[in-house]
């Protein structure tokens, strides 16, 4: 069958008899085209005869009824006090006719007695009595001894008059102006204005009505109907709208079809070409679908799409034999799907709705499955839009890579990384408890002596008991103080949290200048403190912290103590940035002969230290997110400098 099309598509013959019966058709149809326009047009010209003579019959009707109005009541106005009952009827008229734009009474001598509408001064609107156009109405109106209309008048718009003698004899007359815009605008309906170009002219033929500055095109089948009473001068024109009822056109069509013609009988070859080269293009588009096809058999990596609707629309063999489903299973199936597990669906379903909102992380998403025989998969997830046609999703395109074997050896290495954390913890255990030691020391040696100092205040004469509360407490916030040392150190060893507070690290120096004042005037070593007088913030362990700063100037006391001579001070400043806050503390001691093993447990140069103290508050700072370190004084001595996040106002 397919080898009978292709003959039928490489045969001249076929597309000779379609080109001979197109070309048959449009001579057939351009005839019958033509005698439908000539229907057409006759149709239209009587139309446009029979609108227009109605139009003009409504006008003329309406002129007529005015002007026997005004007839009747000017009789009335021989009768004394017949004045105000005109003008009661001429307003309801002029309400009634827009048109109408005045009614004035005149004399015989044409001095105005009443009229609407009232003024004092004659609005230029209206043209004047002495008009010789309305002089002219007038006197035909007394000779005629019948209403008589005037010339048209052109002022701001075609104005005509009427007059209507009261009397046979010559003892006034009314006046009735038109504007003849307005006249038309009135009458003429609006069905009338959308199928003609309608217009007002004069004897002369000259365009009265409409005044826009724009004649009415005239074409040849214009139609002309006299307007008003006889011997007016006055006519309607009126022409179809922007309708060219002329043969040129039509021949000109007819024309433009006959090589409308020719030009199918080329495209009729085109298509010939063209349907050749789209039986080309299927074979070569049948190669490439079973290419693809090959390709998706061959694949290890699940596939499948999903439309708008998160409903499953596609999926790939891959991914029917990693679950153990069939196609027939899958497609069509919507949400919670058969694969997952009771146990994860929350997950599994917040993360299907996460991909039709869009949110479809670079890296994937990690997902448990159940396959068909009850077992768990380990998969990866990455998605992306199925771009359509038109540019805009369609659905969503998904593929799942199974990454059991791999979670199972990441799951062996992670357990085999905690038993080595583990043992390291129990290694350092030592450490930390000689750490408790070292830190200890001091709270206990100040309890000590204050202890002593309490004893030597009691056996005093007379016994100072201000003195001994004093050194009672002191002993009490020393004990507290060695019971959080050992909380906060036994922390270190659990690995637990930190409890960090928001503190003012300028108040934390407090606690450690108080327990270093005896040692400081023992050995003869000033501290001078160099910070803001504006709090400085960050969040922290104090009980810590206060340690830290205790070790540091104690060790600088005792370098600089070391040296003969006169002890220069040791400097504590607090030097703020925007962003962190550096706690420098700098002496003029002999400095640091080994600085590459300052910070190693069990490092010391002391003769009774054990080389934890630099460890440990190392070790502090960086629980903190912080920094510890040293650098040499230019001067001679050591600076050893700290480093944490402030804390801003912004902040807090």
């Amino acid at each position: 069958m397919a080898s009978g099309t292709q003959q039928l598509i490489q045969s001249r013959w076929p597309w000779l008899a379609a080109s001979l019966i197109l070309t048959v058709s449009l001579f057939v149809a351009t005839t019958l085209g033509w005698l439908w326009y000539a229907d057409q047009r006759d149709s239209a010209a009587r139309e446009l005869s029979l609108d227009l003579l109605w139009l003009e019959q409504n006008v003329t009707q309406t002129l007529n009824d005015n002007q026997r109005l005004l007839e009747n009541w000017s009789h009335d106005l021989q009768t004394p006090g017949s004045t105000g009952d005109f003008l009661a009827l001429a307003d309801g008229l002029m309400k009634e006719n827009p048109a109408l734009i005045a009614i004035d009474y005149l004399d015989k001598n044409g001095r105005r007695v009443a009229g609407l509408p009232a003024y004092h001064d004659r609005p230029v609107r209206l043209p004047p009595v002495s008009d010789p156009f309305v002089s002219d109405a007038i006197r035909r109106a007394y000779s005629l001894k019948k209403p008589a209309y005037s010339r048209v008048i052109e002022q701001y718009a075609p104005l005509w008059v009427l007059v209507v003698p009261i009397a046979d004899d010559p003892s006034g007359v009314v006046l009735a102006t038109y504007d003849l815009d307005q006249l038309l605008s009135e009458r003429v309906p609006w069905w009338f204005v959308q199928r003609y170009d309608l217009s007002l002219i004069d004897r002369d033929n000259k365009q009265l009505s409409p005044r826009d500055g724009l004649t009415t095109e005239l074409s040849s089948e214009v139609h002309k109907l006299n307007f008003g009473p006889d011997n007016s001068g006055l006519s309607l024109r009126a022409s179809p709208h922007a309708r060219l009822h002329s043969e040129g056109p039509l021949l000109w069509l007819s024309l433009a079809v006959v090589a409308f013609g020719v030009l199918i009988i080329w495209l009729l070859r085109l298509l010939q070409r063209w349907l050749r080269e789209r039986q080309t293009a299927q074979q070569a588009l049948a190669h490439e679908l079973h290419f693809r096809e090959a390709m998706e058999q061959s694949l290890v990596t699940g596939l499948l799409a999903f439309d708008r609707d998160g409903r499953i629309i596609y999926v790939n063999p891959a991914l029917c034999q990693m679950l153990g489903l069939s196609s027939q299973q899958l497609i069509g199936a919507c949400a919670p799907f058969v694969f997952w597990p009771p146990e994860h669906a929350n997950e599994c379903q917040a993360a299907h709705t996460a991909m039709l909102h869009g949110d479809n992380p670079e890296l994937g998403r990690t997902l448990n499955l159940l396959d068909a025989d009850q077992c768990r998969l380990s998969v990866r997830l990455f998605a992306s839009p199925l771009i359509g046609d038109n540019s805009t999703p369609n659905g969503w395109m998904a593929s799942l890579y199974d990454i059991s074997a791999e979670r199972q050896a990441a799951n062996t290495a992670r357990e085999r990384d905690e038993l080595l954390q583990h043992t390291a913890r129990l290694a350092n255990l030592a450490e930390f408890a000689s750490g408790i030691a070292h830190e200890l020391n001091q709270p206990l040696a100040a309890i000590a002596n204050y202890s002593a100092a309490a004893d030597a205040f009691l056996h005093a004469s007379p016994m100072q008991t201000a003195k001994v509360e004093e050194a009672v407490q002191r002993m009490g916030d020393e004990s507290r103080r060695a019971g959080k040392i050992i909380h906060s150190l036994r922390s270190f060893i659990q690995k637990r949290a930190i409890r960090h507070e928001l503190r003012d690290l300028t108040t934390l120096l407090t606690e450690p200048l108080a327990l270093l004042a005896p040692l400081s005037a023992r050995l003869q070593v000033a501290i001078e403190v160099n910070c803001a007088d504006s709090p400085v913030w960050v969040e922290c362990d104090a009980v810590m912290i206060e340690q830290v700063i205790f070790n540091l100037l104690r060790n600088a006391i005792e370098a600089v103590a070391a040296c003969p001579g006169e002890h220069a001070p040791v400097q504590l400043t607090i030097t703020p940035d925007q962003a962190n806050v550096i706690l420098s503390v700098t002496d003029h001691g002999p400095g640091i002969a080994d600085p590459d093993k300052l910070f190693l447990p069990f490092y010391t140069t002391k003769t009774e230290g054990m080389g934890l103290g630099l460890a440990i508050c190392r070790t502090v700072i960086e629980s903190h997110g912080g920094r510890l370190w040293h650098q040499p004084n230019p001067v001679g001595g050591a600076c050893f400098q700290f480093r944490l996040q402030r804390l801003t106002s912004e902040m807090l």
